[in-house]
């Protein structure tokens, strides 16, 4: 089974959508309807089903990677620096959806299945 049919399989579980069709460039809190207790519900069965363990705030340091806490965030809203690194870590999310402010404790909204796939790989290979 690939990793992203593993995930897709676990999203379906969390929302009991049955056999309803999972594609990578859903997003989770747009397309599927997520709300953050899913996420939590979500991040669990991947813990369990796949033993990778996604800490809480691993977009937020993806995204930031090495650059200075001042340059990506400011007062808890990503800096222009800071949105343009969320975004190219999230390619496949479109565009339109970011606003021009991004709180930080928003980040897991702007995320698709495909890149949630991309995380739990990477996240494997630690």
């Amino acid at each position: 089974m690939s990793r992203f049919d593993a995930v897709a399989g676990l999203v379906r579980e969390t929302l009991c959508l049955g056999e309803v069709e999972i594609r990578p460039e859903q997003l989770l809190f747009y397309h599927l309807e997520f709300t953050s207790l899913d996420l939590l519900e979500l991040l669990f069965r991947i813990d369990e089903s796949l033993g990778v363990h996604v800490p809480e705030g691993t977009i937020y340091r993806l995204a930031k990677g090495d650059t200075p806490d001042e340059a990506f965030a400011d007062k808890g809203y990503l800096t222009p620096l800071g949105r343009e690194r969320l975004m190219a870590l999230l390619e496949d999310s479109p565009r339109t959806i970011f606003p021009e402010q991004i709180h930080v404790q928003s980040l897991p909204r702007f995320i698709t299945v495909g890149a949630l796939v991309r995380l739990v790989e990477r996240l494997e290979t630690r």
